[in-house]
């Protein structure tokens, strides 16, 4: 998740989002984009919240109080008191709630979502940017990556940031002005438009892996057959515009 952050920051989009023949996404889409979404960020975290709180509340009703009127009852009731009133998603059209395997764990997300902000502002306030900076992957390397399942999820939080984990960052980025976030995202953009892409569209790259490309039984591409990751992805291009897009640009 912290590395899905990244494509929405304004340096990575001036270097990466590109269309067809190279050009730059226009920083008048990414700022519409802002205006749009950042004055409402507050509902993603809403609807993610909702989730774990109607299901500890279903969890603590008494077993003969588990009847379907009761269990849409309280999910009317989380929704009410999250949302004050209907949400967008209803509770109960969260897949996770109705299977045995995925119940319970919804607040997952929600903790997962807390690690990226504060992961996030330690990086920007240790190293000053994110896109492409090899400081970050060393960093994600030793304390994220290496230990693995011998850590806890939120000792390696805490190992990385110095702090206990909390949803203090998170906060702090939804309370942040519209006007101040446009202002820091075209500064970003600006200087990721300057710098350009560490990693020029169609260029080699060597990830020290093999790469395939599976679609079910077929083996649509493969990087050590093909000669290159760049070969194998330019092969998987044009089978995706064949067998989706006709065969056009």
């Amino acid at each position: 998740m912290f590395l899905d952050s990244l494509v929405g920051d304004g340096d990575w989009l001036a270097r990466y989002a590109r269309d067809r023949e190279g050009n730059p996404i226009p920083w008048d889409l990414v700022e519409e984009k802002i205006r749009a979404v950042h004055p409402y960020s507050v509902f993603q975290l809403r609807g993610m919240i909702s989730i774990p709180f109607f299901e500890k509340a279903l969890y603590e009703l008494p077993e003969d109080g588990v009847t379907p009127d009761a269990v849409l009852a309280l999910a009317d009731r989380i929704d009410v008191e999250i949302f004050g009133g209907p949400a967008a998603r209803p509770i109960m059209s969260v897949p996770h709630i109705l299977a045995d395997e995925s119940s319970a764990y919804y607040h997952g997300y929600v903790l997962a979502k807390m690690s990226v902000f504060q992961t996030r502002d330690h990086f920007l306030s240790k190293y000053g940017y994110l896109t492409d900076n090899p400081a970050v992957g060393k960093d994600l390397s030793e304390f994220y990556w290496r230990p693995g399942n011998s850590e806890g999820f939120l000792d390696l939080v805490e190992q990385l940031t110095g702090k206990p984990l909390t949803a203090d960052a998170w906060v702090s980025d939804m309370r942040r002005p519209t006007e101040a976030v446009v202002k820091s995202e075209e500064t970003r953009f600006n200087d990721g438009a300057k710098k350009g892409p560490a990693i020029s569209p169609g260029s080699e790259v060597d990830m020290g892996m093999n790469v395939k490309m599976v679609h079910g039984d077929e083996t649509i591409s493969d990087s050590a057959v093909d000669g290159s990751f760049a070969a194998a992805s330019n092969k998987f291009k044009a089978w995706v515009r064949k067998v989706y897009f006709g065969g056009q640009n």
